[in-house]
């Protein structure tokens, strides 16, 4: 099967621009216009998605294995990046398999409203909704390497075919993470706990065991530092990317978590790599939340692993105080 890579500006969901998604990198045209044609590759329209990458010119899909004369060619597995703002390196941010390549700019026939509100009016490739997959910002860490620093991989052209011979377990190793993230990963309960323990240590267990099952189906190495008092309790590495987690786990269904005021002072940095993952139901069908600050919203968001929910974080900031005698103050008996 052909494959296809193309490198676009990084989003969060690529449902259209917005204030709470705004475009970033992309390359010139997007620097000079604020926007992109790719702020809508994700955006379903009637079961179908339309791809759009900025290129100088046609896409040879002579490339892909179609004829001088083909204005099109089916099958091909388009893989998209782009640049990680924090990382700057270029990872697998989705793709779309068994897409529609397509020569030359198509013009829509009839607009989707999204494209037409963020005046986009044609597209380069199209696929269906069931082919499609958009990774979200934590799954993103598969990097993708650039020609010029390691002498295979893209070039600074947004598109490329992936040819060559030295290229051939780079593509191969694509290949594989892609189909290891078909289908949706949830997180189980795979604890088989003993009761003899309290309950609120039952719940962290589970919670942290349940957290670094989900962070190492994403190709992080996690390591614990619960000891090391940090204000977060595991990390999550793969390669440039470290991510710091805290972890809260909730015996109920009701999202009501506290935060130490060590926990609170690492949450109020708002730092890209932070993570607060709360676990709710965690000892009978765990619920895994992940929250993080959003530039693009300049809000915490919080999103449920397996599904589409997606929220913003209500913040009730407590304040409380130890009070305690300093000196002794010692009375005289008077006789």
């Amino acid at each position: 099967m052909a494959i296809l890579f193309c490198n676009i500006g990084w989003m969060e969901k690529y449902q259209g621009n917005s204030t709470s998604d705004q475009i970033q990198g992309g390359g010139s045209f997007v620097e000079i216009e604020g926007s992109g044609g790719e702020v809508c590759n994700f955006s379903p329209d009637k079961d179908m998605l339309y791809g759009f990458v900025q290129t100088r010119g046609q896409i040879n899909i002579d490339n892909l294995g179609a004829s001088k004369t083909d204005e099109f060619i089916n099958g091909v597995t388009v893989v998209w990046t782009a640049t990680n703002p924090k990382t700057k390196g270029t990872y697998i941010i989705g793709w779309y398999k068994n897409a529609t390549v397509f020569r030359h700019y198509q013009k829509f026939e009839i607009t989707p409203k999204v494209q037409r509100k963020n005046g986009i009016d044609c597209y380069r490739i199209k696929a269906l909704q069931v082919d499609v997959r958009l990774l979200s910002t934590d799954e993103r860490i598969y990097p993708i390497p650039r020609a010029g620093q390691s002498g295979f991989g893209m070039g600074q052209e947004p598109i490329w075919y992936g040819k060559g011979e030295k290229n051939t377990a780079l593509i191969r190793g694509v290949y594989q993470f892609i189909e290891s993230k078909d289908g949706v990963i949830k997180a189980k309960n795979t604890f088989n706990r003993s009761y003899d323990q309290e309950k609120k240590v039952q719940v962290e267990k589970a919670a942290i065991e349940t957290s670094c099952q989900y962070f190492e189906s994403l190709g992080y190495e996690v390591i614990s530092v619960e000891k090391d008092n940090s204000g977060w309790d595991i990390e999550a590495i793969a390669g440039k990317l470290k991510l710091r987690i805290e972890v809260k786990g909730l015996s109920g269904t009701h999202f009501t978590i506290g935060l130490t005021p060590n926990e609170y002072s690492a949450f109020l940095q708002q730092d890209l790599d932070y993570r607060l993952a709360v676990v709710m139901n965690a000892l009978v069908e765990p619920k895994l939340w992940i929250c993080r600050f959003s530039t693009e919203q300049n809000d915490w968001v919080a999103e449920a692993v397996g599904s589409d929910e997606y929220q913003t974080l209500n913040i009730n900031q407590k304040v409380s105080a130890i009070i305690e005698l300093e000196t002794k103050i010692s009375k005289e008996k008077t006789q």
